[in-house]
């Protein structure tokens, strides 16, 4: 354990006016190098299966995009800094990551897109994917409302329901989704759990 203790003196008297101090685990003891979290990469979740017909070959390719840096924290974004700027990736420049061009970087990213791995959101800027962090999430970050209401029936499997009642509850007082989406939000709970818990028995 490392101590880091700060003090606030008066230089005219030498007098300690405050004091403060904060503790640290060690970076390395007998258990080993403990390796900083935004080294790790994006978290995924193990009780969540990959997409039904997604190939090992994208799900490399994925896992490359998500360990590249691409995947802006915070937001799942897929995107890079320019500046203070950050820049959202093209379709194209999404596959360059990962070595394809044309129509085969388009093809790749739609196809990631119709199996929700990401999603398309169209802004006045262009053109923003983001990844669903049910299967990738930029490590480190918290989950954010807006993050919740692009995925939140794959999130069913990792959110508990009283996280998702508070944030559809803050969707609903910010106007950002329908009440339709609400009323079916505690079913779509029940249901991909139900699903999930008949897949497993």
């Amino acid at each position: 354990m490392i101590r880091k203790k700060q003090q606030l003196i008066n230089e005219a008297t030498g007098e300690i006016i405050a004091e403060s101090s904060e503790c640290f685990n060690d970076a390395m003891n007998e258990d080993g190098y403990r390796i900083p979290s935004h080294k790790m990469g994006a978290r995924m979740f193990a009780d969540v299966p990959f997409p039904d017909g997604m190939t090992d070959r994208e799900i490399g390719k994925m896992s490359r995009i998500t360990k590249s840096r691409a995947m802006i924290g915070k937001t799942n974004m897929l995107g890079y800094r320019k500046g203070r700027e950050i820049l959202p990736y093209t379709a194209q420049e999404i596959g360059e990551l990962v070595g394809l061009v044309g129509s085969k970087a388009r093809s790749f990213v739609s196809r990631m897109c119709k199996l929700h791995v990401m999603q398309r959101v169209a802004t006045q800027s262009g053109q923003q994917y983001y990844v669903n962090p049910a299967y990738f999430m930029a490590n480190g970050q918290r989950l954010s409302l807006d993050l919740f209401l692009l995925f939140r029936k794959d999130l069913a499997l990792i959110v508990p329901s009283w996280v998702m009642r508070v944030f559809l509850s803050q969707a609903d007082e910010k106007g950002k989704t329908g009440l339709e989406a609400l009323n079916q939000a505690e079913s779509i709970i029940y249901e991909v759990r139900e699903q999930r818990a008949h897949y497993e028995a």
